[in-house]
């Protein structure tokens, strides 16, 4: 029988784990801590602040896909052409052009 490291490491009672924490306030997880979490690459970190003070961290991993779903999905009232849209460019252009040459 083979122990994985997430049934390993939860077997052990009171380990302790430490990061630095840089001057842009970002860390790396220890890997023990990242297997016990399930945390992968994109996974979105939740800290929850305790009445007591004590930080609860827990983990959930999410792609696109998963929170696509979440995103408002407006289309344009007036669409508009690519012809107008070159024609905005130039005539926004020429006013820059204008203000410089003055």
């Amino acid at each position: 029988m083979q122990i994985d490291e997430i049934t390993e490491i939860s077997e052990i009672p009171c380990m302790t784990y430490s990061s630095t924490l840089t001057s842009k306030n970002q860390t790396t997880l220890p890997k023990a801590i990242a297997t016990l979490l399930g945390a992968k690459p994109s996974s979105i970190l939740a800290y929850e602040v305790l009445e007591d003070g004590k930080v609860l961290l827990t983990t959930k991993s999410a792609t696109f896909k998963d929170i696509a779903d979440t995103f408002p999905k407006k289309k344009p009232t007036n669409p508009v052409s690519i012809s107008d849209m070159k024609n905005a460019v130039l005539q926004g252009a020429a006013k820059s052009f204008k203000k410089s040459s003055k």
